[in-house]
């Protein structure tokens, strides 16, 4: 399928760690919060995972998600990896000063992010460590009536039909994985398409 590379030679590595002080020490002050509605440290992990880029290379990334959903991430990461799908970077998002608008205009896939849904009040998925963006710019938000997405540069991926390396699209082996693994698609979302978001939903 025109989504995948082929598969990778080199063989799937990743490792799961609590937050170190050097690691805690970047996300302070940015995705980690000191709000008591933020998870503590501890029930934080850094997943370091293998992933294959754009122009077919392997790259290793890393992000921050709940521990207790870490495994998990790995598993996704392993699968979607054993398919040749590409992510263009995989880094903290942090290294965007949290700052959501930049890490998907750099078409970063991140993981936690301690901040509230656009517009509203209400924690994201992300500020619980249980959601990751994946290809932001391939995998666009589309508000309905198919005009406007964001972030902005994914605006030439708004045809969905023609499906390009590193889109999600359903039905495709991407939306499989999700679904046999435990994964909702914001794809799916009938208010808007956040294509590009997942969450942990096997619970």
């Amino acid at each position: 399928m025109a989504a995948l590379l082929d598969p990778p030679l080199a063989p799937f590595a990743a490792t799961i760690a609590a937050l170190d002080d050097a690691t805690l020490a970047r996300m302070r002050g940015r995705s980690w919060q000191d709000d008591p509605r933020c998870p503590a440290p501890a029930a934080l992990a850094r997943v370091a995972v293998r992933h294959l880029t754009m122009a077919g290379a392997v790259a290793d990334g890393e992000l921050v998600v709940a521990r207790a959903l870490a495994a998990e991430v790995v598993a996704l990461f392993g699968r979607l990896y054993a398919i040749g799908f590409p992510l263009t970077r995989v880094a903290l998002v942090d290294d965007y000063d949290a700052d959501d608008q930049r890490s998907m205009a750099a078409d970063n896939s991140s993981g936690f992010n301690f901040r509230v849904v656009a517009g509203t009040s209400v924690l994201s998925q992300h500020a619980l460590g249980i959601a990751i963006d994946l290809n932001p710019i391939e995998n666009p938000m589309v508000w309905p009536g198919g005009e406007r997405c964001e972030p902005t540069a994914g605006a030439g991926f708004l045809d969905r039909t023609r499906v390009r390396p590193g889109m999600i699209v359903r039905p495709g082996p991407v939306t499989a994985i999700f679904d046999e693994l435990g994964w909702e698609w914001g794809g799916d979302w009938r208010h808007v398409a956040d294509l590009h978001h997942i969450a942990w939903s096997r619970r």
